[in-house]
């Protein structure tokens, strides 16, 4: 009986998680165009106050393309988190059958890319990039590489323990 909670706040928990990340996206993707600027601009400003305590002389903002780089990362990032959290609805439903679930889970990442490009055609100052889509893809082939690995190992060691 206690198994069976602790597999349905599983399923609860990581469907709530995946919804909460999906509506984060769109709501990074829902800001104009001059707001998201500024939010990478505000990333950069926190980065140099940390990287100040290292050295009192660096300042990123006198890198060229940084505010890019930044922002590319930051698609990568919730791009990673969502396949990881698609995945873990995948697992706590039991829908993990083989390798096609891992790519099933990449190609969902993929049509959601599309949308939120999709979706960007409708706010001011923000355009439809197939850079981002490919990009964002590339962060969820992370969260598959990453994942993929960190089965295998555990696999491994579980044939090890067993042996």
């Amino acid at each position: 009986m206690k198994r069976k909670k602790v597999d349905n706040f599983k399923k609860i928990f990581s469907l709530l998680f995946l919804i909460f990340w999906c509506l984060l996206i769109f709501y990074f993707s829902n800001q104009k165009g001059d707001i998201s600027k500024n939010s990478s601009n505000g990333v950069i400003d926190l980065l140099n106050q940390f990287l100040r305590i290292f050295n009192d002389s660096i300042d990123l903002n006198n890198i060229e393309g940084i505010s890019f780089l930044i922002r590319k990362l930051a698609h990568m990032f919730l791009y990673f988190v969502l396949y990881i959290a698609i995945f873990s609805v995948f697992k706590s439903f039991n829908f993990l059958k083989n390798i096609k679930s891992y790519f099933l889970i990449l190609g969902l990442c993929f049509l959601y890319a599309i949308s939120d490009e999709v979706h960007q055609l409708f706010i001011t100052e923000r355009s439809f990039g197939i850079i981002d889509i490919l990009i964002d893809t590339f962060g969820a082939s992370l969260g598959f590489f990453f994942l993929s690995f960190g089965n295998k190992k555990i696999k491994s060691q579980d044939k090890r323990m067993k042996s």
